[in-house]
């Protein structure tokens, strides 16, 4: 099982990428090429469209500038708040670590990397490549990443105070990394009739995932419900949930549990014993997960305080309009 790091506990964000085209003069022999002459005078036209029409130049599209004014709006919509937020927590945790006399050195921002790699893959070669496609996926350039593992070496600085390691947090993590785990589908409704029909035609012959697939609310139905092996003392689930995936027998469907305002229905499929170490043969490796597990809970406490838009006076009204929650027309 590998550890989850969070990536600073913020969402996705798209970088865009602006590409200037400067109007350097060149060299008079260049001047009498008609190849050379086109590119110069296509260039020189669109920058001056661009500035007239759009600001700087991002594009030329067959002869057409696309100015970054142009862009500007559909950019704050889609991605403006995001990055407004942790740009409002790169200055806030810096202030509180200017207070707390802490300093982000080069080596605190490898570790995090080299931390991040680990909780990915045990192969190195294999760790890069998720990396990598973690990176193309949130649009995580390398002034964004490098941004967010400073923010992660700060936030994880300012809290590392607080981290205390109890005997109860030692025993969960030495069951969900040694513990007997269960195989389970999970189907969310939205109410105990919902719940009850679902019950009755898995009795009638249908299989739970088909109709997870159909009706469950869960992120799982597109693999009709199946859930990752999960152990008795998984802090990913509720505490009903659990005892109803360890309670019921395997293939089985539990009784309705009501958690959150949906019910849940599970059904195990497979249960795989305890691999036998020992809690004295794996206790640093408990104590690095569960240590690792707490810095992260709060460092995404910190990261959801610091990056607030209350309190924070917004100027732009592009912005101001792209906090608001959109309501239906």
């Amino acid at each position: 099982m590998r550890n989850s790091v969070a990536l600073a506990a913020l969402a996705p964000l798209s970088a865009v990428s602006l590409v200037q085209y400067g109007c350097a003069s060149k060299p008079s022999a260049l001047l009498t090429d008609p190849v050379h002459a086109s590119a110069t005078t296509s260039s020189t036209a669109a920058s001056s469209i661009a500035q007239e029409d759009g600001g700087t130049l991002v594009a030329l599209v067959d002869g057409s500038a696309i100015g970054f004014d142009q862009l500007r709006t559909a950019l704050i919509e889609s991605t403006g708040q995001a990055i407004l937020r942790d740009a409002v927590l790169d200055v806030r945790l810096a202030e509180r670590l200017r207070a707390a006399r802490i300093e982000i050195t080069s080596e605190k921002i490898e570790a995090e990397r080299a931390l991040l790699l680990s909780t990915l893959s045990p192969d190195g070669a294999r760790a890069l490549e998720l990396l990598g496609e973690i990176r193309n996926r949130q649009g995580l350039g390398k002034q964004r990443f490098s941004a967010l593992l400073r923010r992660n070496a700060g936030l994880r600085a300012l809290i590392a105070p607080t981290i205390t390691l109890d005997e109860e947090g030692m025993q969960n993590a030495f069951d969900m990394l040694h513990g007997p785990k269960r195989v389970a589908r999970l189907a969310v409704l939205t109410s105990l009739a919902d719940a009850e029909q679902f019950i009755t035609a898995v009795n009638n012959g249908q299989t739970f995932s088909d109709l997870a697939v159909a009706r469950s609310l869960h992120e799982s139905a597109t693999r009709g419900g199946l859930l990752a092996p999960i152990t008795r003392r998984d802090p990913s689930y509720p505490e009903s949930l659990r005892a109803a995936i360890f309670t019921a027998n395997i293939n089985r469907i539990g009784a309705p549990v009501f958690d959150s305002g949906r019910f849940y229905l599970v059904q195990p499929i497979e249960e795989f014993p305890a691999d036998g170490v020992s809690m004295s043969a794996s206790r640093e490796e408990c104590r690095a997960m569960l240590r690792l597990s707490r810095e992260r809970l709060l460092m995404d406490a910190l990261a959801r305080e610091l990056s607030s838009l209350e309190g924070v006076t917004i100027f732009d009204a592009a912005f101001d309009a792209a906090s608001e929650p959109t309501r239906p027309r």
